[in-house]
């Protein structure tokens, strides 16, 4: 199941909040959202939530005792019960075609998985959260072993299960614990429609227009002109963006209704004036994640040149079983530090001239997470001008879409808008009605939305 089907918006979540808020006794919320985060996930199949209840399992059970999470082999086993699901859901293909078929490139654009074998959806989000919560555990920064119950809420909470943001625990922990007297106020319950709204408009108006005009230029990478090239690298720039930030703006708010505060993933990235800061912006869980459980104990800016080609391999990689995964992360390390090696320069440059410089490379990249390597080349011949296609971007609609998604995602930070607007008194009942056309609309094509990108993550 996912946030943008209509049976999400008027069948689970209305039943799950009716019985959360109305049902028999308080104490009862923790198992209902449980069960309610368990059947979300097993929509996409009931051993995808057998694995994620499994691993949960293993986490809690060694993690329980401190004389095993507190020595190094008793961390190794507990990290080893998650990790050996997700090389083996995400990874098991990839290994084996490059080890048995000494196949170091693919060039199919696709996940190779196993015709039997299904990813499950954001096991990567999943497994670093438990990874994360046996790491605190072995470092003494949760002293104490959390209850299963506990547990396996911060694990499976529906909300931030299949997309992030990447939780730690602490930053849950004083919600889980107040569930059964958790009252939200009308604030609460203002932001969180405002951030489910907003959320939903990112991903059906925004990013699912950008893929319904660029669908048919990306299926012939090779017969584009360069105004079709150059529509394809910045449409797809800001689908991903507005997609990702979609989701999560829809987490933020469906976690306010049960008392959650989600952190921000997103923070503006594509107005960052490098590439350093790019990343300190995108995807921000995921970043922080990498710096406490990678970097930090490789000795951080000790072997900093290392260390961020490392980190940006293992990110890469994160983000799927192919080479050109680890080629995009390799990318990005090569422009963390070639920006290291010439900020002095780079820092003197007009505002934004930096800021366009950064969004252009950054787009430049994505083409990695678009096309396979044989064809991100070809690509690239086209938007150089190389090509000799015939398929444009002629369509003016096409560029309006593209300019709304621009002014969006530079001019509006729409978390600042969130609440703003509304305690103005002379502006409420306009936002009320310029909130509520939106929702209209988002509802009249959310039929026709597609999934979310960072699901198969």
């Amino acid at each position: 199941m996912i946030f943008n089907q209509p049976e999400f918006i008027f069948i689970f979540l209305p039943i799950l909040l009716i019985l959360f808020f109305w049902g028999p006794t308080a104490y009862v919320r923790k198992p209902l959202l449980i069960a309610f985060s368990f059947l979300f996930y097993a929509f996409a199949g009931l051993e995808h939530a057998i694995v994620l209840f499994l691993a949960i399992t293993w986490v809690h059970v060694l993690s329980r005792y401190g004389a095993v999470i507190r020595s190094g082999w008793g961390l190794a086993i507990t990290i080893a019960g998650p990790a050996l699901a997700l090389t083996y859901y995400k990874y098991s293909s990839f290994l084996l075609s490059n080890i048995v078929d000494n196949q170091f490139i693919q060039t199919g654009g696709t996940f190779s998985m196993f015709e039997n074998v299904l990813l499950p959806a954001g096991i990567s989000f999943f497994t670093f959260q438990l990874i994360a919560y046996a790491i605190d555990r072995y470092r003494g920064t949760l002293p104490k072993p959390i209850g299963f119950i506990d547990l396996t809420l911060y694990i499976s909470f529906f909300p931030q299960l299949v997309a992030g943001p990447i939780v730690r625990f602490k930053q849950v922990q004083s919600a889980i614990s107040r569930l059964s007297s958790w009252r939200p106020s009308r604030e609460d319950v203002a932001q969180s429609i405002e951030y489910l709204v907003f959320g939903l408009a990112a991903k059906v108006l925004i990013a699912d227009t950008l893929f319904r005009y660029q669908a048919p230029l990306i299926a012939a990478p090779g017969e584009l002109t360069v105004d079709g090239s150059v529509y394809v690298l910045f449409s797809y720039s800001f689908r991903i963006y507005f997609d990702f930030y979609g989701y999560s703006l829809i987490a933020i708010g469906l976690g306010r209704f049960f008392g959650f505060q989600l952190p921000m993933n997103f923070d503006r990235p594509y107005s960052a004036p490098n590439p350093k800061i790019f990343w300190r912006r995108w995807h921000i869980t995921l970043s922080y994640w990498i710096r406490d459980y990678v970097y930090l104990p490789l000795g951080g800016n000790k072997h900093y040149f290392v260390n961020i080609f490392l980190i940006f391999a293992l990110c890469g990689l994160w983000h799927g079983a192919a080479w050109r995964f680890v080629a995009w992360g390799i990318f990005h390390a090569v422009l963390v530090i070639a920006y290291s090696l010439t900020s002095r320069w780079w820092d003197r440059l007009p505002h934004l001239v930096q800021i366009a410089l950064s969004f252009i490379v950054v787009s430049v990249g994505w083409t990695l997470f678009l096309f396979s390597f044989e064809d991100s080349i070809i690509f690239m011949g086209s938007l150089l001008s190389f090509g000799t296609g015939e398929i444009g971007a002629d369509n003016l609609q096409m560029w309006a879409m593209l300019l709304v998604a621009a002014v969006v995602c530079f001019g509006i930070r729409i978390e600042s808008v969130i609440g703003q607007i509304r305690q103005s008194i002379w502006s409420r009942s306009a936002y009320s009605i310029m909130l509520s056309g939106i929702a209209v609309v988002t509802l009249v094509f959310v039929e026709t939305s597609s999934t979310f990108i960072y699901f198969r993550f």
